[in-house]
C-alpha cells in the first residue's frame, strides 16, 4: 500500500514539474480542463565541442629499484 502511494506522489511531483516548466499547458473552459502539450524532440545531433584527452608518451625518468649485491644470497 505504501509503494502504491508513493507511485502517486511521484506522478503528482512529475506532473506539477511538467506544468511549472511548460511542457504542460492547462486552461479551463466552459466544459472542463483542457490540457495542451508541446512536441518534444528526443535524438541526437552533430556538434563540435572540447573533449579533454589524455595523450601518452615515452620519456625516460628515474624510477626507484632494488637490487641484491650479496652473491651468497642466491646460493643454496
Amino acid at each position: 500500500m505504501r509503494t502504491f502511494l508513493l507511485l502517486i506522489a511521484f506522478l503528482i511531483v512529475i506532473g506539477i514539474g511538467l506544468v511549472y516548466s511548460g511542457a504542460i499547458r492547462t486552461r479551463s473552459d466552459g466544459n472542463g480542463v483542457v490540457v495542451e502539450t508541446t512536441d518534444v524532440r528526443v535524438g541526437t545531433e552533430t556538434r563540435n565541442v572540447e573533449v579533454p584527452v589524455v595523450k601518452t608518451e615515452t620519456r625516460q625518468v628515474e624510477v626507484p629499484s632494488i637490487g641484491v649485491a650479496n652473491s651468497q644470497a642466491n646460493k643454496q
